[in-house]
């Protein structure tokens, strides 16, 4: 990932403009106490989660690209090493369940018209599957961030940053409990996915932006402690 063309940051910017349509989307999610208004969602913005589903599914591949060049920055240090694949197998498992979310809840908005009981049921399950990966979430960032006050290979802001990810996802977890209100995993104000995947997304860009800024001389040094 070293090299002329820095493809670890350059990954992380094409992820997060594939996965900034998402903004559209969540917002306009219903919370998950009434089949009507669950069905209802679907019969006016399926063409607008399929769009956007699509963008986040190519957003996978440059996903995979900034994680593997992320671990071998990080596994740079020996001292946080463990902590680089702790992020990483985080990361994966995070948005694993994202992605699984995602096909549930489009599966929900196919059969919308057709079968509403099923509809409602897949839409509430790809939202509460999603709740138990919260600590996985946390998982990430609590990773990240020891990495960065414990080591030079990641700025010390990125893991003040990495903990206000912390506390942004910690309330996913509230969905496996309840259907309504702020704790529910459609579109509660705690836990609903918009603060986790926000926080996610506004920490890979401005690593990505900063990496991408970074001396040659110091990327030279890296490249060295790779080798």
């Amino acid at each position: 990932m070293t090299g002329r063309v820095r493809w670890g940051p350059w990954a992380g910017l094409l992820l997060c403009l594939c996965w900034a349509p998402m903004a559209v989307a969540v917002p306009r999610f219903p919370d998950l106490r009434s089949a009507g208004t669950v069905v209802g969602y679907w019969s006016t913005d399926l063409a607008t989660m399929q769009v956007v589903a699509l963008s986040v599914s190519v957003g996978y591949l440059f996903l995979l690209v900034f994680l593997g060049a992320l671990a071998e920055r990080l596994g740079t240090d020996v001292r946080v090493r463990a902590w680089s694949w702790t992020a990483v197998g985080a990361a994966w498992m995070f948005t694993t369940a994202l992605n699984v979310a995602i096909g549930l809840v489009l599966a929900a908005g196919l059969v919308a018209d057709v079968d509403p009981a099923s509809a409602y049921a897949l839409h509430v399950g790809g939202f509460v599957l999603a709740a138990p990966a919260a600590f996985a979430g946390v998982a990430f960032f609590v990773a990240v961030a020891v990495v960065a006050f414990s080591s030079d290979v990641l700025p010390r802001w990125s893991g003040w940053l990495a903990l206000v990810g912390v506390v942004a996802i910690v309330g996913a977890v509230g969905g496996v409990g309840t259907l309504t209100g702020p704790w529910n995993s459609g579109n509660g104000v705690l836990g609903g996915i918009a603060a986790p995947l926000g926080l996610l997304v506004v920490w890979i860009l401005a690593i990505s932006v900063w990496w991408l800024r970074e001396p040659d001389d110091r990327s030279r040094v890296l490249a060295a402690a790779r080798s």
